[in-house]
This record gives C-alpha cells, structure tokens and sequence, in this order.
C-alpha cells in the first residue's frame, strides 16, 4: 500500500479477507489432491488396507473399530480417484474465484455469489443429517460470504450503470 493511499474501508478489508481465504483454500485442496495423487501409485489403497487390518487385530477400544470400519467404506481406489478429481475442482474454482476478485474482475464477485451460492442448501442437507457445529459455522460463513459479495457486486454493478448512462446522455 502506497504511503499516501488513504486507509483501507471495511468493505476492502473484507474482501481482502475472502481473497486470503480462498487463496488458502484453494491451496490446501489442491495440495490434498496432489498428495493423494502422489501416493496413488506407490500402493496408497494397499497401505490403507494394511492399516485397517492392523487396526482391526490390535486395537481392541470400539472406536479403533468404528475407524477401520469408515477407512473400508471411504478410501476404495475408486473413491480416492472420485476424491483427487473433487479436489482439484474444488482447488481450481476456488483459484480461479480468488484470483478475480484479486484482480478486481467485475464478474470476480458474482462468480464467488453463483458458485458458493449454489451449495448453500446442499450444505443445510448434510446439517441436517449430521448436525455438527463444524458444519454450522462454515456454512454460516459461506453465507456471509455470499451475501457481502452479492451486495459488494450489486452496488458495482449500480456504480457502473450510472457511468454509462451518465456518459451515454
């Protein structure tokens, strides 16, 4: 920031907030998926097999067990594969969704508005079928997400209008 810039607003600041966050995010999806991806073909379904069996004949405590039986269910080769793909999605939109509103892309704010928009009531879904506060506060947080941006680009979208038309007339 230049030394004569006037302070940043709190809307600024705010959506410097969601840029780190979903450079983060991004960041973090993506480097899962390529670790995943990574120990793919070194046998990483075979190593999680491994486990499962040792968790199932050394581990007596039910919660070793209840861990043995959600690693069978959750980490076929399949499902792995179905998890990397989702991943790197996730990674890239999520870049992609930081990088314009970074780059101060008219669209960049409704981008972020449709693509988290979209899975709010998904979100409530899985709430509702495993409650957790976990849960509760990230959708909470999407949706304050959503809504900031929507009013963000709205506004925008106001302050272009009048500029074309003003210019236009």
């Amino acid at each position: 920031m230049r030394k004569d810039a006037p302070p940043p607003s709190g809307e600024d600041r705010a959506l410097r907030s969601i840029v780190l966050y979903k450079t983060v995010k991004s960041a973090v999806a993506i480097g899962i998926a390529l670790c995943l991806l990574a120990a793919l073909p070194f046998g990483l379904p075979d190593w999680i097999a491994h486990l499962v069996a040792r968790l199932r004949h050394h581990f007596v405590p039910a919660w070793s067990l209840r861990l043995a039986e959600w690693l069978v269910n959750n980490f076929s080769r399949h499902r792995i594969e179905l998890t990397i793909a989702a991943l790197l999605f996730d990674g890239t939109l999520t870049g992609i969704e930081a990088w314009s509103l970074r780059r101060g892309f008219w669209w960049g704010p409704w981008l972020v508005v449709v693509a988290s928009g979209a899975l709010l009531p998904f979100e409530v879904v899985e709430w509702i079928r495993h409650p957790h506060l976990t849960r509760a506060a990230l959708f909470l947080l999407n949706l304050a997400i959503v809504a900031f941006l929507a009013h963000h680009a709205w506004r925008a979208h106001a302050i272009r209008s009048r500029r074309l038309f003003s210019q236009s007339g």
